[in-house]
């Protein structure tokens, strides 16, 4: 290829051959022509590597020294630059940039960094925080979000003036002073900038550089950019491949020999699965499984990889064309394009490391030349330019005079996922050198911004990697958006591409703007342009299809929200108010979305096929609406005069009008004429007058949702400050808004505005009542988005407001009858109840609605007041919290959108609120409204529902209630006035004194009296209430209060005087009111209020005489015109009867008096009847109670009131019961002598599980022994130090929560080494019992049920014998005979010393037992064989069991199966877990050793459960309380029941002896613990006693002679002190004492009396290990030494409690101490019975046991017979890993807390193992486990840390792992944010999140108590899952 190369002139930019010369430059540029060729187009890291040494050769020139340290000349082959200088340190790099005052921090993120965003200091919600500079700035109490960066390419805004509100006093980034350099850039823009740009003047970091060397760098960077675009013009837009070969060998190639050498390349996408994608692979490549892997991990890193590269075209194209059937991304492509395409990306990285170098200490020189060579055209030479592919832009025709960089953005699309992300990185970092160059790329990003959007919208497959989305870092900056919006007409371009878009003009995936000079694409300003460019207008005129393929897309949305961010900036805003293009071209585009989608009532048929466009167009408008909220707000008259702003809102109001008219009255074809048509107006009668309105029906015509206009128009009237008759006179307008309205329109034309917001309240209002049922889910769908809380402030709300305004503008009564006639319901409100369209129900409901519109426009002040945002959030979150205490999330779904955004929301809230915060481990943070605020409950606010309304009057009337003892009916709450006293709207109120309002309160009112009467019976008595009668009332009663309150005269006349015509006769609405109160169907309803009404009234002296004599104050008077009725067959106690009679007030109260008296009466009856069934009841079964009590103390219930009942004498038999079978609900009962009292032999459901729960105490980690020297002298009484959180439980949020994460330096996490850990079986029971058979049944069942549910993640696991409990669903496998206390079993009475004599005698006295010594461990240990969970001699004695043995003895055998099965299995895999000594496989006594790794490790994880876990002494008499009286009835069951089970082994083996085998066994004991037989030739113990547990021989002597264990329980208590004195040796001796807590002085003489001397006896007897126990008792003190003897042996004395309290619970019972002072160590002797330590020189028999253990275990220690080294067990509580109080510490850990070990990266998505620290991967394909179906790391590294449970805390979903043998379940984080709520994957609000304790600690007790399992298998057992329980 070199040679050759020679015949074919270079496509590269070369210098004339006179001029060139060679150079550095030269050698890259010849590098990179034959790289291709000479390297076999094969791209290796040694490519990558020769291309940047050229790179920096060229661009360092004879100056790398400059760059690199003295005395290396380049940089190392594979680092780039910046790394190196980084790891040399070279001038700082890798530190923090020096301070600069003026300049802003500009650190760019790294994918996985965090950032911070404080809504209370920043300016909009782009602008951002590193992590330095939050923590290093004051946030408290602000709204703080936190986010982990998705991409690299964000910068940090500390520092930027115009990113915040307030300076936030970065230390690090201070404002430059007086006297530093300034950066001069102005702030406004007024015409496009050129492209030469000056260096940034302020930083005081320069180094002069000399001019070759910034030539060469110059020269080398334009090169390397040119190669770029050269290389990409022939590169395709998006993937495809070629049709055929001939296809194939036409595409551009810049190759110059076209060699048929062609790549296959495959493109990352999120559409497949990374199986599918190696399936894939090795189905098309023939690769391996591995290799395919490798190769998918690199394509989903880079973006792309090469997958296949050969001449064979054919079978190149059919690989291709088969993988581009499933839409998985790939090109075929010639080989040397694809190379070249490589080099590409190495240059992007090279460019991307420049802008992280330095030239000595200046950072920002490089960047300057790479700023200019991007603002530099492009270079090419002559004959390049005759090559331009078809493929190649040319922008000439659009842009005056391109630059690199403009074509470069647009070739963004050609690139891959790694160089896309890492040129939006130069891109940030060139845009932060200064203002000036920020506004110069913005400037060219604008320019190409429509062919960007066209690739978005169009082309792009990786839409997340757009450089689209580097407009959020431009268009929210005030000053670039305000140069790119006047300079590069961009607000007008935007939308010019919304409506091209959305009309559908798109030709060859290009947006085509009908307007432009090209008719292709906007021409557009660019710098040094002169003339005057054409920009497009928006034209709406093109047809609108809602189901197109615009509509569809996912992407417009940020097409909105670029629009919105660029006009939301106050350069923006001032241009929109300022120049009446903007709105105009906005105007137009709204026109484009007005009465999109419309709907048609079905009436009579349902529809048949429900279309979900409306989603579509939902989307669309609601995106629009957030514009126009911006574009209204841009109209308030901000930092502008009185009359100039008035002037500006006035035109705009105009221009909107005339806007609307254009599309409502059809004067453009833009409305489909087959639905609409244009307004006609028809008369009206009402009241006597006649009324000139729109004609439409809403049931029949054609409704839309979307009327953008009319929400414009809404937000412009906001602005009532500016439209007061005063500022509005200024600029010559009279008549006040209505003038502003009437100043271009006509009344009539004003009526077409309104009737369409009109029509969707009308709409909305009979969806709602049910009228468009037949419309389907659709209708409903939409209705539910208008009115929703958080949207209905963009368009719901505004109809309304729009109807409020008209009241000001229009005649009141005009747009009352409008309203009216919308609704249908003229007739109604006229008296006529039978002239109506509705039917029963649905008029109630009209109604109802129609007066919530009524009340909304006539009493809603918020807009019409102008009201403040503060005012508002105020108003908001008061109403929503008046409902009762909710969450933070309840309550943002009750608000608006736009108010919980704003920064004043969460202050607002604090004020009017009291949070919360959550306590135990499943609450959430509440917010509960201040007493005082509720003053401000309006119950009939205008967000309220029906529902919530009466919520809220409820709650109100209750409050009330309980202050004052008023009764709930008579209390009356006074409605909220106007409150508007200035703006248009003040004289609003003045529609309360027009006739149409007053009638229509009258009609609603009457009309329920009448048809309630009509309903009546002749019989007499009240009629039934029609459908929302009472919320017909409620409301109207509420206007007439709202009247009395705004126009207490004007409404009292209109309602005392004015009359009107219904059925019955002429009334006003006083006498309809008092009816009403004396109504006897609503009299308790309503009463109260009507006599408000009427006292208010009686106040106005117009009206007083009217109002007295309607209510019978003057004597014999009659009402006049009230003798008719209501109608003539009106029943006496109806409204007829009530007014004819002319009653006087006294006679009201005289039928309230008979009421209320004959209430009384009915009462009385009640509760004298009550008291005669009470008296017959007690003379009927008196006796009878007191026999049952007699008889259940006699059937035995509690066995020490049995004992007392029977005075002494022993019953024969005793039945004790146990419940009911939950199988077969059958009694379970038990007797004294074993037998089951019921026939039946049942058992409790236990599981028995492996374990690595206990932990051995590490040695040589000072760390641990610390804890153990900090522990509380109790371990079971609350106390600060037994806090394993560190945190106080009840402040929530943490104080100082940071402060105590930046002291946190474990690189672990402080996890407990988990290689050091004891494994174990561990028992535990659920509570619940079955009957053996039952079981047996049940587990059929089981069976049965895997087999119906073939594909199921079942559970349980059948081969494991586990199955589920049917009621509680816990775990289990295995079933436990329950047996009762023993009661008969006493202690042994005789003291110590003669115990021991006596037993030395007997067993001299016996006869040596050949069957016992073969039953005992031949290595001398003294264990038994038959104990051995895998002893063959269980399975003989198994078969030797005849059948003449007892039935309940066979069943007992099977529940002892159960056991040893689990057992044996467990012990079959587990060996290499084990480190006690076993025998050869081939002998009796392998495996678990029962007694010491099931019964003892069980209690001993009981014990560790129960630390730090406070004991309330005041819930017994004792004051001495103890842990063991906190054991709940199942566990010490389930103890006994495991003794059992050892009873039961050891009678399988002595089936022969009538005691079944005990005396043996307990001699063997005794014989073990006393020191003179452990060391004779009569016995085979050579294994000394202090290398085995004491605790073992204890439950060894619990199973088969409890009645000894106070004896065994001294021995063993000192086996375990001098034990431990032995294990300290081996820790302290591996431990620095001055590295560990020093301990003042000894503090418990009284127990352990002289320690030094019992130190030196135990060790005494091996000179070596004596005298390292001597340095070690010097170097640690007696202090120190006591203290670890007290920690070490405190558990000892717990477990053993455990143990005795199970088994004889009567001969151990809890002593009372005089002090609850006295320390748990004390009290635990006391109750055990065991002489304390001090008090050993008075015990010789003990003194000599011990001297015979340590001489054992010295002779063996000195003869190294043994390993002697004792591991002791941790002592202190149990913790897990200790995760950071706030959950962002956690990302921001500089150390490698967060590196998997496995693979040595930082994972994407990482999980922190809670029990030992250790960070793996979660769910990824790097590590995984082929030998266990490539499960993950979390199931690999269960294994090594907890054996078959695992608890992950997965750190960016924020979720725990729960694993079991496989399986698993997530549950949510202990993480809460300062809301105190989950925010699960941090996908909410992204705010900080705080560890809660309580949740924090239910995670630790499931894992102390084992629950994890029975945890996994409920999740399981809810869901059926079908994807794996991965996915649940």
């Amino acid at each position: 290829m070199s040679a050759l190369s020679a015949f074919f002139p270079t496509r590269r930019p070369t210098s004339s051959m006179a001029q060139e010369r060679t150079d550095l430059l030269s050698d890259l540029r010849f590098a990179l022509e034959i790289m291709p060729g000479s390297r076999k187009y094969v791209f290796t890291p040694t490519a990558r590597a020769e291309i940047l040494t050229k790179l920096y050769v060229s661009f360092m020139g004879q100056y790398p020294h400059m760059f690199l340290p003295s005395g290396v000349s380049q940089v190392p082959p594979h680092m780039l630059l910046s790394e190196y200088q980084v790891s040399v340190s070279y001038s700082g790099a890798g530190k923090e940039d020096p301070l600069t005052p003026g300049r802003p921090c500009s650190h760019i993120f790294k994918k996985g960094e965090s950032c911070y965003r404080c809504k209370d200091c920043a300016l909009d919600d782009s602008c951002v925080l590193c992590t330095r500079c939050f923590h290093a700035t004051d946030h408290a109490s602000h709204n703080v979000s936190f986010f982990i960066a998705q991409q690299s390419g964000g910068c940090c805004d500390c520092g930027d003036e115009e990113a915040w509100r307030r300076s936030i006093q970065c230390p690090h980034h201070p404002p430059a002073g007086p006297g530093d350099p300034q950066d001069t850039t102005p702030r406004l823009i007024v015409k496009p900038l050129t492209n030469d740009l000056p260096p940034a003047p302020n930083y005081a970091f320069r180094v002069p550089a000399p001019p070759d060397l910034k030539d060469s760098m110059r020269r080398t960077i334009g090169f390397a950019l040119d190669f770029m675009l050269d290389t990409l013009d022939y590169s395709p837009d998006e993937p495809s491949v070629p049709a055929n070969e001939a296809d194939l060998r036409l595409q551009p190639s810049a190759d110059p020999m076209m060699k048929d050498q062609y790549c296959v390349v495959l493109w990352n996408d999120d559409k497949h699965s990374h199986d599918e994608v190696v399936r894939l692979l090795c189905d098309m490549t023939g690769r391996s499984v591995e290799d395919a892997r490798v190769v998918e991990r690199r394509m989903e890193e880079n973006g792309r990889e090469v997958v296949d590269m050969n001449s064979n075209v054919v079978r190149l194209l059919e690989m291709a064309q088969a993988i581009g059937q499933i839409d998985l991304g790939v090109t075929i492509r010639r080989a040397y394009d694809t190379f070249c395409e490589q080099v590409v990306g190495v240059i992007i990285e090279w460019l991307l490391d420049l802008t992280r170098s330095r030239l000595v200490t200046d950072t920002l020189v490089i960047r300057e030349a790479l700023a200019a060579e991007l603002l530099s055209p492009r270079k090419r030479d002559s004959f390049t330019k005759h090559l331009t592919p078809p493929t190649a832009l040319n922008l000439d025709g659009e842009i005056v005079n391109p630059t690199r960089v403009d074509t470069l953005l647009l070739y963004h699309t050609r690139l891959w996922k790694r160089p896309r992300l890492s040129l939006k990185e130069v891109y940030a970092s060139v845009i932060s050198v200064n203002r000036a160059h920020k506004l110069a790329i913005a400037g060219h990003f604008a320019n190409i911004y429509h062919r960007v959007i066209d690739a978005y919208l169009l082309v792009d497959r990786e839409a997340e990697t757009s450089i689209k989305y580097f407009a959020l870092q431009l268009f929210t900056v005030p000053s670039v958006s305000g140069h790119i919006a006047r300079n590069h007409k961009l607000v007008s371009r935007l939308l010019a591409i919304i409506t091209s878009f959305f009309t559908n003009r798109i030709v060859d995936k290009r947006i085509i703007y009908s307007s432009t000079p090209s008719a292709s694409t906007p021409t557009v300003p660019t710098a040094g342009s002169t003339s005057s460019a054409v920009t497009p207008n928006p034209t709406p005129t093109g047809p609108i299809d809602v189901d197109s393929f615009p509509f569809k897309s996912k992407r417009f949305m940020p097409v909105f929200s670029d629009l919105r961010y660029l006009a939301h900036t106050s350069q923006v805003q001032a241009l929109i108010a300022s120049s009446p293009v903007y709105l105009n071209q906005f105007a137009t585009t709204c026109r484009l979305f007005m009465c999109l989608n419309p709907n048609k009532r079905a009436i009579k048929t349902h529809v048949e096929y429900e279309t979900d466009a409306w989603i579509s167009v939902f989307n669309v408008t609601l995106s629009l609406s957030r514009v126009i909220k911006v574009y209204g707000e841009a109209f308030g008259g901000k930092g502008k005069g009185e009359s100039e702003g008035s002037a500006e809102l006035v035109g705009a109001i105009g221009t909107v009008v005339h806007h609307i008219l254009m599309v409502c009255t059809l004067a453009e074809d833009r409305l489909d004429r087959t639905k609409f048509r244009a307004p006609a107006f028809h008369r009206i009668d009402f009241g006597g007058q006649q009324y000139n309105t729109v004609d439409f029906d809403v049931g029949e015509g054609w409704v839309s949702f979307h009327h953008a206009l009319h929400w414009l128009l809404a937000e412009l009237c906001k602005h009532v400050g500016l439209l007061s008759e005063e500022k509005l006179r200024m600029i010559g307008v009279p008549d006040g808004l209505r003038g502003v309205f009437m100043k271009g329109a006509s009344e009539q034309a004003i009526l077409t505005v309104i009737d369409f917001p009109l029509r969707v309240l009308a709409m909305i209002a009979q969806i709602r009542t049910g009228l468009w049922v037949r419309n389907g889910f659709a209708i409903r769908g939409q209705l539910l988005h208008y009115r929703d809380y958080m949207l209905r402030e963009l368009c719901y709300d505004q109809d309304l407001y729009l109807l409020q305004t008209a009241l000001v503008v229009l005649p009141p009564d005009l747009v009352i009858v409008s309203i009216l006639d919308r609704f249908g319901l003229l007739a109604y409100f006229s008296g006529d109840l039978i002239s109506t369209s509705y039917e029963g129900a649905q008029l109630g409901s009209m109604v109802e609605e129609v007066f919530y519109v009524l009340t909304t426009i006539l009493n809603e002040p918020a807009n019409a007041g102008g009201m403040s945002m503060d005012k508002a959030i105020r108003r908001e979150i008061v109403h929503a919290l008046a409902m009762g205490p909710c969450s933070f999330s309840d309550l943002v779904k009750r608000v608006a959108e736009r108010l919980v955004d704003d920064v004043a929301f969460e202050g607002c809230l604090r004020q009017v609120a009291i949070f919360r915060a959550p306590e135990g481990p499943t609450e959430t943070g509440l917010y509960e409204l201040r007493d005082e605020a509720y003053e401000e409950v309006d119950p009939f606010f205008y967000h309220y529902t029906r529902n919530r309304r009466e919520e809220v009057d409820t709650v109100l009337r209750n409050r009330i209630k309980k202050r004052t003892g008023q009764k709930e009916w008579e209390i009356v709450l006074e409605p909220k006035g106007f409150g508007v006293t200035e703006g248009p709207f003040k004289d609003l109120p003045n529609v309360w004194e027009r006739e149409a309002l007053v009638q229509v309160v009258f009609f609603a009112v009457w009309n329920v009296l009448v048809v309630t009467d009509a309903s009546s019976s002749p019989a007499g008595g009240a009629g039934s209430a029609p459908p929302s009668a009472e919320a017909i009332l409620d409301q109207a009663l509420h206007l007439v209060m709202l009247g009395l309150v705004e126009r207490p005269r004007g409404f009292s006349v209109l309602a005392a005087r004015k009359r009107w015509t219904g059925n019955g006769g002429e009334k006003t609405l006083v006498e309809a009111l008092w009816i009403l109160g004396e109504h006897e169907k609503y009299v308790k309803l309503f009463k109260a209020r009507s006599d408000w009404i009427l006292d208010k009234m009686e106040r106005v002296a117009d009206v007083r005489d009217d109002v007295r004599r309607v209510r019978g104050w003057v004597e014999g008077s009659s009402m006049d015109g009230g003798a008719g009725g209501v109608g003539s067959a009106g029943a006496g106690g109806g409204v007829g009867g009530a007014a004819a009679s002319g009653g006087k007030r006294q006679a009201g109260m005289d039928k309230d008096a008979l009421r209320k008296k004959a209430a009384k009466k009915r009462q009385d009856a009640i509760m004298q009847q009550m008291k005669a069934q009470q008296a017959s009841f007690a003379s009927m079964f008196a006796e009878g109670v007191g026999d049952d009590s007699d008889s259940d103390t006699a059937g035995g219930g509690d066995g020490d009131e049995s004992m007392e009942d029977a005075t002494g004498t022993e019953k024969e038999e005793e039945v004790a019961s146990f419940g009911t079978c939950i199988v077969c609900q059958e009694d379970l009962t038990w007797s004294r002598n074993g037998a089951a009292g019921g026939g039946k032999i049942f058992g409790a459901l236990g599981l028995i599980q492996p374990s690595r729960l206990i932990r051995r105490h590490p040695d040589a980690q000072n760390g641990h022994l610390n804890e153990v020297f900090g522990a509380p002298l109790s371990m079971d009484r609350a106390s600060p130090s037994n806090n394993v959180t560190g945190l106080n439980g009840t402040v929530f949020p943490p104080p100082q929560a940071d402060i105590l994460d930046a002291r946190a330096t474990s690189p672990n996490f402080e996890g407990f080494p988990s290689n050091y850990t004891r494994f174990g079986l561990h028992g535990s029971v659920c509570s619940h019992m079955m009957h053996l058979d039952c079981f047996q049944v049940y587990s059929v069942s089981i069976r049965q049920r895997h087999r119906a549910q073939a594909t199921r993640n079942h559970p349980e696991c059948i081969p494991r014998k586990e199955y589920i409990c049917p009621l509680c669903k816990s775990l289990g496998n295995v079933i436990l005979p329950v047996t009762h206390p023993d009661i008969k079993t006493q202690l042994n009475p005789i003291p110590f010393p003669d115990w021991i004599r006596a037993a030395g005698i007997h067993i001299l006295k016996s006869k040596p037992d050949p069957l016992l010594e073969s039953l005992q461990f031949r290595n001398g240990t003294g264990e038994f064989v038959f104990w051995s969970a895998q002893d063959p001699g269980y399975a003989s004695a198994i078969k030797k069991t005849n059948d003449k043995d007892k039935i309940d003895a066979l069943d007992g055998a099977k529940m002892l199966d159960t056991v040893m099965v689990v057992s044996k299995s467990v012990s079959q895999q587990t060996r290499h877990l084990r480190d006690r000594l076993e025998p050869d496989t081939t002998e009796r006594g392998v495996g678990i050793y029962l007694p010491e790794e099931l019964v003892g490790y069980t209690i001993a994880a009981m014990e560790v459960a129960q630390r730090g876990v406070g004991v309330d002494a005041s819930s017994t008499a004792s004051s001495g309380t103890l842990m063991v009286d906190t054991l709940s009835e199942s566990q010490t069951r389930m103890i006994r029941g495991l003794l059992s089970c050892l009873t039961r082994l050891v009678g399988l083996q002595f089936k022969s002896r009538p005691d079944e085998g005990r005396d043996a066994v307990r001699q063997a004991i005794i014989k073990r613990l006393l020191p003179e037989w452990s060391r004779t030739s009569l016995t085979s113990f050579s294994y000394p006693l202090l290398l085995r547990d004491p605790f073992t021989i204890l439950v060894e002597t619990a199973a088969v002679a409890p009645e000894m264990l106070r004896h065994v329980l001294v021995l063993t208590y000192y086996a375990c002190l001098a034990r431990t004195v032995i294990g300290l040796v081996y820790i302290l001796n591996k431990s620095r004492s001055h590295n560990t807590t020093q301990v003042p002085h000894r503090a418990h003489e009284d127990i352990f009396g002289d320690v030094r001397m019992f130190f030196m006896s135990v060790v005494r007897h091996s000179p070596v290990f004596e005298h390292t126990a001597t340095l070690t008792f010097e170097t640690f003190g007696e202090a120190r030494i006591e203290k670890l003897l007290y920690a070490f042996t405190l558990p000892f004395l717990r477990r053993a409690a455990i143990l005795c309290r199970a088994i004889l619970p009567d001969s151990f019972p809890t002593p009372t101490f005089d002090s609850s002072d006295v320390c748990e160590y004390n009290r635990l002797m006391t109750m055990l019975g065991i002489p304390p330590l001090s008090d050993l020189p008075h015990q010789d028999t003990l003194q000599n046991a011990l001297s015979g253990w340590c001489a054992h275990y010295g002779n063996s220690h000195a003869s190294s017979q043994l390993n002697c080294g004792v591991l002791l067990d941790y002592p202190a509580v149990y913790r897990l890993a200790r995760l950071p109080l706030v959950l962002d510490s956690l990302f921001n850990r500089q150390d490698k807390a967060l590196m998997c070990l496995n693979c040595n990266l930082f994972p994407t998505d990482a999980a922190v193992c809670l029990v030992c620290g250790v960070t793996v991967c979660l769910q990824s394909n790097c590590c995984l486990d082929e030998d266990y179906n490539n499960r993950g790391e979390c199931n690999m590294h269960t294994r090594e840390c907890g054996g078959t449970i695992g608890i992950y805390y997965c750190v960016k979903r924020c979720s725990v792992l729960y694993l079991n043998s496989g399986s698993g379940t997530f549950t949510p984080s202990p993480y809460l944010d300062a809301h105190g709520e989950v925010d699960l994957s941090m996908s909410r609000r992204g705010r900080r999140q705080f560890l809660h304790h309580s949740r924090w600690e239910v995670i630790r007790k499931t894992w102390l108590s084992h629950g994890i399992p029975s945890m996994v298998a409920r999740k399981l057992e809810s869901s059926l899952d079908s994807g794996g329980w991965e996915t649940l």
